[in-house]
């Protein structure tokens, strides 16, 4: 009997109703390369064994670890010397379609710039960044205009910031979550490992108030999927096969995405389809949407970083560099993480959902949210490629 697509998809991908034996899991797909593994789980020892010796390649090899919007990578770095290094923006990695004005492109630059700190800090140096040392770039000009110059010094006193020993176990996990609500205790332990922060951070795992807010989430990523630009993106940044992840070492991924084992392994093989014509038809679209809404009814509770006054590029880095922060507590305290930022982009249509939000939570005309996440508990885990240390070079 031949499977309704729309019906397979919601049931077997976004419900799991699909079993998954761990035993065949293992033989349909390996979940990365041994190099991958080893980038990921000591990423100083991993520069090493690549030859690495300087301290500031060390740095940039595991700073770009960093979590970045659609795993694209948009940085470039340009040595001056052993102790400085300027942060460039990849013009050819803006994403327009989703963020016109470059907000979570400046987020990303704040998360490695954060990881670079954390990394110079593990190895005894104190790092020196300055923003914008010659003027702030515009989408056309960020080969020309550094983001941040970076300057490392041996450390004068022998005092830690800790979060660095999460960067192994640091990664975004899109899966479903299970068991209870987090508690205010976990929440705020969150919070107090990972600070100082140069943002406001709210959270929530009231249920009342989830059952508010989880519905906009998922409407906005309805909205999104069905917006043809912003679907054609992630069709162009979609990597399905095993050799296309990892040839381009970049990009989204059936994997990133929570799917493992039998599930994983149907969805490549008889359902995900990377032609313009399946893409975007109705029963794919329905089933990334039902996917999403599994995902987001899920959370154990939601957490929003949040600007008060400018809201431009230097804000914007300074949030990226506190959801840095924010993650490796995360990754500390074995809790899960997923940003759905549908809801707070830059675009008309997302706007209608932002004005929703910031009603919810009763914030002020001047404060803005800059990203949001769900909170959770999930045992799966999926490391996505980064590209090889010399692309990044200029």
């Amino acid at each position: 009997m031949k499977l309704n697509r729309e019906s397979f998809l919601k049931k077997s991908l976004a419900f799991g109703s699909l079993i998954s034996f761990t035993s065949i899991q293992k033989n349909l797909y390996a979940f990365g390369s041994e190099e991958n593994k080893k980038h990921r789980e000591n990423p100083i020892a991993y520069a090493e064994s690549l030859g690495y010796k300087n301290p500031i390649d060390q740095i940039l090899l595991t700073a770009i670890l960093a979590p970045n919007s659609h795993n694209s990578q948009p940085w470039k770095f340009k040595k001056i010397s052993d102790f400085e290094f300027y942060l460039f923006g990849d013009e050819k990695k803006q994403l327009p379609e989703i963020d016109p004005i470059n907000r979570q492109f400046y987020h990303t630059q704040g998360c490695f710039l954060e990881l670079c700190h954390l990394t110079a800090d593990s190895l005894m140096f104190d790092t020196i960044v300055k923003l914008f040392p010659n003027g702030k770039p515009s989408p056309k000009t960020f080969a020309k205009l550094p983001i941040a110059k970076v300057t490392i010094q041996p450390k004068t006193k022998c005092v830690h910031d800790f979060l660095f020993s999460g960067v192994s176990q640091r990664r975004m996990n899109r899966s479903v979550y299970t068991g209870e609500l987090l508690t205010n205790e976990e929440l705020e332990s969150l919070y107090s490992f990972a600070k100082p922060f140069r943002s406001q951070i709210q959270w929530t795992n009231d249920p009342i108030k989830l059952s508010t807010i989880l519905p906009v989430l998922e409407n906005a990523f309805a909205m999104e999927t069905n917006r043809y630009v912003s679907n054609e993106l992630n069709r162009k940044w979609f990597r399905l096969s095993e050799t296309s992840m990892i040839e381009n070492r970049d990009g989204l991924t059936l994997e990133a995405n929570g799917l493992s084992g039998i599930k994983l392994w149907f969805a490549k093989k008889f359902f995900v389809d990377l032609s313009k014509e399946v893409w975007h038809s109705d029963d794919s679209k329905q089933a990334a949407i039902g996917m999403f809404s599994s995902q987001v009814h899920s959370a154990k509770a939601l957490v929003f970083f949040i600007s008060e006054g400018k809201d431009e590029e230097t804000t914007w880095i300074e949030t990226g560099r506190d959801f840095m922060r924010y993650t490796l507590s995360c990754a500390v305290k074995q809790i899960a993480f997923h940003t759905m930022n549908q809801a707070v982009e830059d675009y008309p249509e997302s706007r209608v959902f932002t004005k929703q939000l910031k009603q919810i939570l009763q914030l002020k005309p001047n404060q803005e949210i800059q990203l949001i996440a769900r909170l959770g508990r999930s045992s799966y885990r999926f490391d996505s490629y980064r590209r090889d240390l010399k692309s990044f070079l200029i």
